[in-house]
Parts: structure tokens; sequence; C-alpha cells
């Protein structure tokens, strides 16, 4: 007895089942990507964030270091204007004394 042996078809029942795991595998693929693209998308958006947060904390800190070195500079000069005009009038009281001082032999004449 001779046999045919040829191509061995499959059932519709197989062909289906086949089919259907064949999509689901796709999916379960197309899924995978969508989540790994959005996992890169996600950390490229956080790392911006915390470089624009950065950029802002230095900008604010340059910003308030150069607030505080003016207000410094304007204490400075302040403190050396008063320091120059105390210098002027060290020897101011004295000049005022003298020039106040009661004139004693004028004084010894009224009382003649």
């Amino acid at each position: 007895m001779k046999r045919k042996v040829g191509k061995l078809r499959l059932s519709p029942n197989e062909e289906t089942m086949l089919l259907k795991e064949e999509y689901e595998r796709r999916r379960k693929l197309r899924l995978q990507q969508v989540r790994e693209q959005q996992k890169y998308i996600a950390l490229h958006i956080r790392q911006k964030v915390k470089q624009r947060r950065e950029e802002r904390l230095h900008q604010l800190e340059e910003a308030l270091r150069a607030e505080w070195e003016k207000a410094q500079d304007q204490k400075m000069k302040a403190l050396e204007e008063l320091y120059l005009s105390s210098l002027r009038a060290i020897g101011e009281g004295h000049r005022q004394a003298k020039e106040n001082e009661p004139d004693l032999e004028a004084l010894a004449k009224q009382a003649e």
C-alpha cells in the first residue's frame, strides 16, 4: 500500500487558534514597545524639568548674590561717610569750646 504523503493541512479550528495566538503575541509585543516608549519619554521629561529647576535656582542664586553684594557696598559706603564725617568732627568740639569760652578779662571788668 502506498500512501500519499503530502502537506498536512490544519483544521479550521487549529488555523483559527494559531491566528489568534499570533495576534495576541503581536499585541503583547506592541504593548511592551509602547510602554518602553512611554518610560523613555517620561525619563526625558523628568530630566528636562530637573534641568530647568536647577537653572532657575542658579539664576535666583546669582540674583540674590548680586543684590546682597549691592546692599553690602551701600552699607560700606554709608559707614565710610560716617567715619570720614567723624574724623572731620574730631577737632570741631574743641574749636567750638574755644569760640564759646567766656572772656575772663571782660567778665572781670564787668564785675568791677
